[in-house]
């Protein structure tokens, strides 16, 4: 078994395919959309370089599972090919992982009282080990993967004085800095916004908004494409706190998902937050239905 930190693009797409092929195996428990692998490494960790906190383990058959430490969030990802999920070679991975995201930590001053996590419900495996290892439930109700079939879906009922679209291009990530802040209280500058654009992954064409009559951007949704699974994915997807309660969420869902089923994909997921009911409502309105619960866990630093 070769173990390697993170190289370059092509390991995107390496892992991606990984993934695709898991969930492929799998019916998606335990194994998170290949869009949000590019996310997590270039948006969740935009502040790290992937070398620092991206490990890839490999064997004959190729990636044998890779560890992503998320130091911000006191978290990790960890992902072992359906095959290789043996007791103690998963165990390696995810105390690697752990023990990563412990170092990265105290290296740049994180401090938490606690690490966070979660495990998918139908995946009693990783729940064992994770529960052997001090993972305990953090209480909270579970995350929710939603999932829908894509039909013919509905035209989009824009509000008066909005546009939705594609986003143009890299001269944008100004706008998109703001709104992407906006919605989640962040904090992005045009400059970390357009490395994320120019991350591998990304494509533009992929990321939609709802832009106001003075030309600023009132919501945002980017969306990623698993074409073996013919799935897309929401991640993330927001409002502007200055422009909620109008409609200009679900009015961004229809119209991209017009553009999924434009694109061959099949089926399209969601992730919201078991304590987020206006979330879980919207995305019930468009069609999405609960597809795999995801536990919180937690362990103290």
């Amino acid at each position: 078994m070769n173990v390697r930190r993170y190289r370059d693009g092509g390991d995107v797409d390496l892992l991606q395919a990984f993934n695709a092929a898991a969930i492929a195996e799998t019916d998606g428990c335990g194994f998170i959309h290949p869009g949000d692998i590019a996310h997590r490494i270039f948006n969740g960790n935009k502040l790290f370089d992937p070398t620092e906190v991206l490990t890839i383990w490999e064997d004959a058959n190729g990636v044998a599972a890779w560890a992503l430490a998320a130091p911000r969030h006191a978290g990790y990802d960890a992902q072992v090919r359906p095959d290789l999920r043996t007791p103690g070679f998963e165990r390696d991975v995810l105390m690697h992982a752990e023990a990563e995201t412990r170092r990265l930590m105290a290296v740049h001053e994180i401090s938490r009282q606690h690490l966070d996590g979660e495990t998918y419900r139908c995946d009693m495996a990783r729940a064992t080990l994770l529960a052997e290892l001090g993972w305990v439930p953090d209480g909270d109700p579970p995350w929710v993967l939603n999932r829908v079939e894509l039909s013919e879906m509905a035209e989009p009922d824009v509000p008066d004085g909005y546009t939705v679209r594609a986003v143009r291009g890299i001269e944008e990530a100004g706008l998109l800095g703001e709104v992407h802040a906006a919605s989640f209280d962040s904090t992005w500058t045009p400059e970390m916004y357009a490395k994320v654009m120019r991350s591998p992954g990304y494509a533009p064409e992929r990321e939609f908004v709802a832009e106001a009559a003075d030309g600023s951007l009132a919501a945002f949704t980017v969306t990623w494409h698993d074409d073996l699974n013919r799935t897309g994915l929401f991640e993330p997807v927001g409002t502007h706190r200055d422009h909620r309660r109008r409609g200009l969420g679900r009015a961004l869902l229809l119209f991209a998902m017009r553009e999924m089923v434009a694109n061959g994909m099949e089926y399209a997921t969601v992730v919201n937050e078991g304590t987020n009911d206006a979330s879980r409502a919207l995305y019930s309105s468009v069609g999405f239905s609960p597809w795999h619960l995801l536990d919180g866990l937690t362990k103290p630093v």
